[in-house]
């Protein structure tokens, strides 16, 4: 009984930090917030196993709030906003191309600030970016995340990819190792 009685607080806990947080669009605004969780994550170390080693530049916040108010981009992104502090602690992208014959799929990247994971942040980036997806007609999404990101992958796999491949040696880490990486598909 205490045992059903520590596992109903812990979820009745999540579930009302959930209701504290909204996944929505992203607007521009938002690409400072966006840029503080990658600078954070990477101040942490918890962002070892990701494509970038440094916080976005001032060029780069620039370049994505220009994207954030296209009216027709290329890329779709949410944001995940703890409403009690007013701020962005997660955030998806998905990149896709407007015709071509690539122009069936999305690919997606996730990231949660490191002091909100492990709460079901990124369940509910990804499943409203899946969502999103499927209504805007993309047939498959797919993503690329380092094998030593357990997190990620796992959280993928929760979703239905499928890991498809591994590139060998695919990325070098800041202490010079290269690490495989996976990727992943899944049809939607």
């Amino acid at each position: 009984l205490p045992l059903q009685q520590s596992l109903k607080q812990k979820r009745n806990k999540k579930e009302g930090i959930m209701n504290d947080i909204l996944i929505r669009k992203a607007k521009p605004g938002d690409e400072i917030g966006i840029a503080q969780i990658r600078k954070e994550g990477l101040i942490r170390k918890n962002w070892l196993y990701t494509g970038g080693n440094k916080a976005p530049s001032k060029e780069k916040i620039k370049k994505m709030r220009k994207d954030l108010s296209t009216k027709n981009p290329e890329n779709i992104c949410l944001v995940a906003v703890d409403k009690s502090r007013e701020k962005i602690i997660g955030s998806i992208f998905g990149g896709f191309k407007k015709d071509g014959r690539l122009r069936h799929r999305i690919e997606l990247g996730w990231g949660v600030h490191p002091d909100y994971q492990g709460r079901g942040i990124g369940t509910r980036l990804l499943e409203t970016m899946l969502q999103q997806a499927k209504k805007k007609g993309f047939k498959r999404a797919e993503a690329e995340m380092a094998i030593e990101n357990i997190a990620s992958w796992k959280l993928a796999l929760k979703f239905g990819f499928k890991i498809e491949g591994v590139k060998k040696r695919a990325l070098l880490t800041d202490d010079n190792r290269y690490i495989d990486t996976y990727i992943v598909g899944k049809l939607i």
